[in-house]
């Protein structure tokens, strides 16, 4: 009960922030809807395991640092494209993941996907292959989780 709770309530503020402001229309429709959200997931959930509130302060963490790397991505996106002459260098790496948890290693997935300059190609089992547009300045292939994999896995297992 507590999992459908906390699901409720993280999928209607993420609906409050992305629907702002907000009309009574809005926020019923957006509590209706996050309920159904909340519902299906604890529905599909195999594992169901119990919510902890150190969980919900690590994704919290998770968030912070996940926009601290978006900027910083962005930023180095910027100067690549703004500086045309910079010799760019697609390629495509295979990286193994120690997370087991399905939404936690769907999340690692969307959040180098939504980190310019990378892109999740496929998720297949513990296996993420990324497409790096720098893959020449790519030192070390577990440098592409960046700092998402640690956070997750405090957060999911």
């Amino acid at each position: 009960m507590t999992n459908l709770l906390f699901i409720w309530v993280a999928m209607f503020l993420v609906w409050t922030a992305l629907n702002a402001p907000l009309s009574a229309q809005k926020t019923i429709f957006g509590i209706i809807l996050s309920f159904l959200i909340a519902v299906i997931a604890n529905v599909y959930d195999k594992e169901q395991k119990k919510f902890k509130l150190k969980n919900f302060f690590y994704l919290i963490k998770y968030f912070v640092v996940f926009l601290k790397e978006l900027v910083k991505a962005n930023l180095n996106m910027a100067r690549i494209v703004l500086t045309p002459s910079l010799p760019i260098s697609p390629k495509i790496f295979k990286v193994t993941t120690s997370l087991k948890s399905p939404i936690a290693r769907t999340l690692l997935a969307n959040s180098i996907t939504l980190t310019p300059g990378t892109i999740s190609v496929e998720l297949d089992g513990d296996t993420l292959y990324i497409h790096v547009v720098e893959g020449d300045k790519v030192e070390n292939v577990e440098d592409l989780k960046g700092p998402f994999e640690k956070i997750l896995r405090e957060a999911f297992e």
